[in-house]
């Protein structure tokens, strides 16, 4: 399911989402909702799950799910039904699974509206790294990652023209307050460039 977050009253009509949000496999928590609020932009999260409500105790029992219910290939699918649908969309914000998954999409014809995309450690990214992007892509790595060696990835990303680069002292999880490697330094810098960009395009839109 997907669901469209406004930033305005509900008196307002609603003008069609400019800004994705793919989540993580925690899903649409209260966190999420938060980023919204901080954004002040109407944004469409859509989620792994197809209920909302789906909650989790710990990161591990999440991505269990996330396994059990299709993995990367049920997302990526979900996605870019979504966005074949969705022609206002300007700007993508991936998260872990979703970032991958936004990953994978990237080569597609609907992606070619997308202005700015940015993609918070998208492990899964390392498996389809000859995958060339029809819109700008920002991908940012954790320092530390269990399964990979985030250094290497980012230089071999980077020679193939791709705009990569690591958090330097962050892990896996660190735009995620639910997550073990929550960093509230990181959150903030990486959330004040994101709405930066965002509002300076749409003054320049609106000029």
């Amino acid at each position: 399911m997907s669901v469209i977050v406004s930033s305005t009253p509900s008196t307002t009509p609603r003008p069609p989402a400019t800004v994705l949000i793919a989540t993580d496999v925690f899903g649409h928590t209260p966190a999420v909702s938060g980023l919204v609020r901080q954004l002040g932009i109407n944004a469409l999260v859509v989620s792994p799950w197809d209920d909302n409500e789906t909650e989790f105790r710990t990161e591990h029992d999440a991505y269990q799910a996330f396994i059990v219910e299709g993995g990367i290939a049920r997302y990526t699918n979900k996605l870019l039904g979504i966005l074949q649908d969705q022609s206002a969309l300007r700007f993508v914000i991936g998260f872990s699974a979703g970032a991958s998954a936004l990953w994978i999409n990237s080569a597609q014809e609907c992606m070619k509206s997308v202005e700015h995309a940015v993609l918070f450690y998208g492990s899964r990214i390392r498996d389809f790294r000859e995958i060339k992007p029809v819109c700008p892509m920002r991908l940012i790595f954790a320092e530390e990652e269990a399964a990979f060696d985030p250094s290497a990835l980012v230089d071999d990303l980077n020679r193939h023209g791709q705009s990569a680069e690591m958090a330097k002292g962050t892990k896996h999880g660190f735009m995620n307050s639910y997550s073990r490697g929550s960093c509230v330094k990181s959150q903030t810098r990486y959330l004040a460039e994101i709405i930066a960009l965002i509002h300076a395009n749409a003054d320049k839109e609106a000029a």
